[in-house]
Parts: structure tokens; sequence; C-alpha cells
């Protein structure tokens, strides 16, 4: 079975006070990779993380310290996993989508989607964060991607779960990742998407209306 992970960094806000850019990453690998996974961030708090910090279930990219961020990083890159990323310019989106955001959300996973190699798999399974949206929109995030899906004669056995992040050590890597991603275009510092950047296979920017 492949596995593929999505998550996103920035917000889908518009307020003068919200990001500029917004990203969606997606992680893909085989089902015996997700070990390895999981693995990081438990080497991790052994070697770095503080003993006061150790109790927390999770750790984040955009409240680590760089050296535990690149020690994640680093830690990911002896894996087999591969990202698919889309970066979206939120100042170039349509007036009228700013007030249907799971709309656009929906939309641009999709585009992302797309370029993932399904057709070779048996069986996908797609993990998406349940801590940001409520049931209705989940369902509708389903059925979008589904119908998507099926378009283009890619269905295939899909299975999507909703889970929450904060206790999966395999997705606090992918949260480092995405991190490190948005990171390089809403700060212009490109140091940690540097060390993962031979893992990005597909990087799709939308700054275009």
């Amino acid at each position: 079975m492949k596995y593929i992970f999505l998550d996103e960094s920035g917000e889908l806000g518009f307020k003068n006070s919200s990001s500029r850019y917004f990203v969606i990453t997606l992680l893909s690998c085989d089902e015996g990779d997700i070990y390895s996974l999981r693995k990081i961030i438990r080497k991790v708090r052994q070697k770095i993380i503080k003993k006061k910090l150790k109790r927390y279930p999770e750790i984040k990219g955009n409240n680590s310290t760089d050296k535990i961020r690149k020690e994640v990083l680093e830690r990911f890159m002896k894996t087999n996993s591969e990202v698919f990323t889309i970066i979206l310019d939120k100042s170039k989106v349509y007036e009228y989508l700013k007030n249907k955001k799971s709309k656009l959300y929906n939309y641009i996973s999709n585009l992302i989607l797309n370029e993932c190699s399904l057709d070779n798999s048996p069986s996908v399974c797609l993990i998406v964060d349940k801590s940001k949206s409520n049931r209705s929109l989940r369902e509708d995030f389903d059925n979008y991607v589904r119908k998507r899906l099926n378009e283009r004669g890619s269905l295939n056995k899909l299975i999507i779960k909703h889970e929450n992040f904060q206790n999966k050590a395999r997705l606090q890597v992918l949260d480092f990742v995405s991190w490190a991603i948005f990171r390089n275009y809403e700060h212009k510092d490109p140091k940690f998407i540097e060390i993962i950047k031979d893992k990005i296979v597909i990087k799709k920017e939308i700054f275009q209306k």
C-alpha cells in the first residue's frame, strides 16, 4: 500500500496580518517506510530535546530551534519518501474565491494530488489532518478528491483518513518539511528547504491569476 500524508503551512486568511503564501505539502511513501518516519521524532527527542520539553506530545517546525529543525530534516533525507508541494501566492487569488476557502483548499489539494503517481499502486491511503476542519468540510474534501481521481481514472482503492497530527510522529515530520518550504517563500529563508530539496519531486507555484 502507498501512503500519502497531506499537511499545510500558512493559512488561507486574507487579512493584512495573514501570511502571503499558503503551502500544501504531500509526503508519499510505501508502507514499509512508515516505521522509519515514526522513528525520526523519537530519535530527535532522545538526542536533542531538553528534559522539560519531552513531556509534550508534539514538536513542530514553527516552535522548534534551528538545531532540532536541522536534525529532523537531515534524518528525513535518509528515508525513501518523496515530497510534492504546491505554493499559492494569495495576493493572486480572485476576489470571489476569498470567501470560499474550503473550495479553494480542495482545489489546490487536488492540483498537487494530480502530480502523484497512483496508478502503479493497488491501494492508496491518503491521510489528512482533521484538527483544522469540521465533519462537513471533511466530507466535502473526500467527495471532491474521489470525484477528481475518478475522472482521471486513478481512483484505485483509495482510502481517506482524517487523523489528529498531534500524536502522530510520522506526521510531525511532514510538518517540519512543509514548514521548511513555507519558510523559504514567506520569509525568504532558504537554508531549510536546501536540506530537503533533493526529496522534492514536484514543486508547483501558483503566482498568477
